[in-house]
């Protein structure tokens, strides 16, 4: 006879990933000093408001488009009231920076994938559990930072992906999706489209359209080492991922950035060669900061300039490189090399719109083949070298760029390169700038600095 006594366990899975995605998480992070903007049009522009890098539920429902002009649509901001703001990064890093300590206060593991979004790992759970913590970390990001999230649960990084898209786009699941239950999985991909998968980009999407598949089950259940064989080691992690196997691997302790970018639009367009080389210094300087900020080195720099693509004539377009003889990571190494590619690109009588510095083939170390018909920097020289930009690095940001390098010319303290005009306050940053409360009589309550 069947022991009725016995009852049956759930099911516990050794290791669930938990997808926290932050909603319109640049939007979000206005609204949290400006709660009035609850519910309406909200744009945050890119550099110098050029053009839109993110927007509100109801700025999508008005069919504005990611990445459009701001020229284009200022018919459509004036008519709807759409409030905009220049892009405030130091205010959205610090945001994220918060809610992954807030993360790793909940469960310890947690691999930050994005500015906005990050795997939270949990083990040997059932459903019901992961589901739980899920929630409850959902509640306290909510309610802590003040910015909206979805979850998605899986057993691989992919379907969690799957699952967090459907909790931000499809209201019934409230901000959190399982896709654990095998039922549920196999419903949700025989409708997933395939150019949704994360790592399936477009050109994928066309040629695996081409053969046949139209959704994400049909790529799951396609034969593996067939499919392996026809494209890649990447698309059969993507399918063994889709069916539940954790197939991609975290990224590898010491991973380097593969490159540093800085480039700007103007809003008023530049003409002469001393405007553009102070711009391109002026980026080469905030890029060398980067660098040295992740204690990394360079070898190659690269320069571009461009006319606007919405003039109808006279466009013109040009870029650079140069291979140093060793890396470096010192602003006046890089400013030099900014100086002799710009003058090799700049041609008279453009209204250039927009350019940028590159510096690439990052390391760790200075580390390099040697020449023996090249002079090498002693370590006394690297070292001085390393305590200049020390001091320039320190008063760049204390001092509010009261120390900089002469090529970056007279316009960098008039902020010609970075025109926000609608950015917000530095509300976690800056004492100077934390909202102010004030009493009922009228009277501010002042904030203390220590």
């Amino acid at each position: 006879m069947e022991d009725l006594s016995v009852v049956p366990q759930p099911e516990k899975y050794s290791k669930v990933y938990l997808l926290l995605d932050c909603n319109n998480f640049f939007v979000s992070c206005e609204r949290i000093f400006r709660p009035d903007l609850e519910k309406r049009p909200v744009l945050v522009l890119s550099n110098n408001d050029g053009c839109v890098v993110a927007r509100s539920a109801e700025v999508k429902a008005l069919g504005i488009k990611m990445g459009v002009p701001v020229f284009k649509i200022k018919d459509l901001i004036t008519k709807h009231h759409i409030v905009c703001f220049s892009s405030n990064f130091n205010l959205y890093l610090d945001i994220s920076n918060r809610i992954m300590r807030l993360l790793e206060t909940i469960t310890p593991e947690v691999l930050v994938y994005s500015v906005d979004e990050a795997f939270a790992v949990v083990r040997e759970v059932t459903a019901a559990e992961a589901f739980s913590t899920a929630c409850r970390m959902k509640k306290t990001v909510e309610r802590s930072i003040g910015v909206p999230v979805s979850i998605g649960i899986a057993s691989s990084k992919t379907l969690a992906k799957i699952a967090s898209h459907l909790a931000k786009k499809q209201s019934q699941y409230e901000g959190v999706c399982s896709l654990l239950d095998p039922l549920l999985r196999t419903r949700i991909l025989a409708d997933f489209p395939l150019k949704e998968i994360w790592g399936i980009g477009r050109k994928l999407n066309e040629r695996l359209q081409n053969e046949g598949f139209q959704t994400a089950a049909q790529l799951a259940a396609a034969d593996g080492p067939k499919m392996k064989k026809r494209y890649s080691v990447v698309l059969y992690r993507t399918m063994q991922e889709l069916n539940g196997i954790d197939a991609i691997e975290e990224l590898a302790e010491g991973h380097v950035q593969q490159q540093i970018m800085w480039s700007r639009s103007f809003r008023d367009r530049l003409y002469t060669l001393e405007e553009v080389s102070q711009a391109l210094c002026s980026f080469g300087a905030q890029a060398g900061r980067r660098l040295r900020d992740l204690h990394l080195y360079c070898r190659i720099i690269s320069v571009y300039i461009r006319t606007s693509y919405f003039v109808q004539d006279k466009q013109y377009q040009a870029g650079e490189s140069l291979r140093l003889d060793h890396p470096t990571s010192d602003s006046r190494v890089i400013l030099c090399a900014v100086e002799v590619l710009q003058r090799k690109i700049y041609r008279p009588g453009f209204a250039y719109a927009k350019a940028g510095v590159v510096l690439s083939e990052l390391s760790t170390t200075r580390g390099h083949q040697g020449d023996l018909f090249l002079k090498e920097n002693s370590a006394s020289e690297l070292a001085q070298s390393d305590r200049v930009m020390e001091l320039l690095d320190h008063y760049g940001r204390h001092g509010s760029a009261a120390l900089y390098l002469g090529a970056q010319g007279s316009q960098l303290q008039k902020k010609a390169f970075s025109d926000k005009r609608l950015l917000s306050p530095a509300y976690t940053t800056n004492f100077a700038e934390l909202p102010e409360i004030f009493c009922a009589d009228k009277t501010k309550i002042r904030h203390n600095k220590s």
